[in-house]
């Protein structure tokens, strides 16, 4: 069974170290949106691909809000819960199949 648990333990890193990445990415790309100039780095286009893997689908149900835009901040709600809820699940999970 440690197989098994090693395994949910793994994925459970993983899916952690990949909402932080992402996470991170989305509080870059939107202080960087503030600042004039910035769209003419490719950094920020490819910050801003990377943001938008997870903005995008919460754009479709939720609109700016005049020149305002929550979805950042929407978004980092829901990976902080899914970090939270699924990756420590996986996890703890993999501790307890040790």
């Amino acid at each position: 069974m440690f197989i098994l648990g090693n395994f949910f333990y793994a994925v459970g890193v993983v899916l952690r170290a990949a909402i932080n990445f992402e996470v991170t990415v989305i509080i870059i790309a939107a202080i960087l949106s503030w600042i004039p100039g910035v769209y003419q780095f490719r950094i920020y286009h490819a910050l801003r691909a990377i943001a938008d893997l997870v903005e995008r689908q919460i754009r479709k149900f939720i609109p700016p809000i005049g020149y305002v835009d929550i979805t950042p901040l929407i978004a980092i709600l829901l990976l902080i819960f899914l970090d939270r809820f699924l990756a420590q699940s996986l996890i703890d999970l993999g501790w307890r199949l040790r």
